[in-house]
């Protein structure tokens, strides 16, 4: 799988996580990876999206999300959207639509493993239609839907 890159996209919010981040440089230095790994930190959003309209794949670990937004915007991005098989992706998101799959939920490091290399060399029809579903999903998030269940509600 040549040319695959990992890039990492998202915000600091203190010492502790700007001290994962470096470990995690660390770490692709010692792997001999750090040419395959780039950190896209602290950015505004109009940035986000433009790394989430060049990716192919969306991964998101954080256990037990109480909702996962993230996971939602990679979803209507079109990426390949695998999380953490707990919380609000387990629960809410990425369900399947009329039958189909919406994207995948991993646990365990081989888990992960397995699914990202599924996700890399899926063939271009299955590949069209796991970027498709997941957009058309992520519409039951939109500010309109939410705001008309919201008024049903009160």
């Amino acid at each position: 799988m040549a040319g695959v890159k990992l890039v990492l996209v998202g915000s600091c919010r203190g010492a502790s996580d700007e001290a994962r981040v470096q470990e995690l440089r660390n770490l692709a230095t010692s792997l001999h990876l750090a040419d395959s790994v780039e950190f896209i930190l602290n950015q505004p959003y109009s940035v986000v999206k433009e790394w989430f309209g060049r990716a192919s794949v969306g991964l998101h670990t954080m256990w037990n999300e109480h909702f996962g937004i993230g996971v939602v915007e990679m979803m209507a991005a079109g990426l390949v959207t695998v999380a953490h098989n707990s919380g609000g992706p387990k629960a809410d998101i990425i369900v399947p639509l009329a039958g189909q799959t919406t994207g995948y939920l991993a646990s365990t490091a081989e888990e992960y493993a397995g699914t990202l290399y599924d996700a890399l060399t899926m063939n271009e029809q299955s590949l069209a239609q796991i970027r498709n579903d997941p957009r058309k999903s992520s519409e039951r998030f939109s500010d309109e839907v939410l705001s008309t269940l919201f008024q049903r509600a009160v």
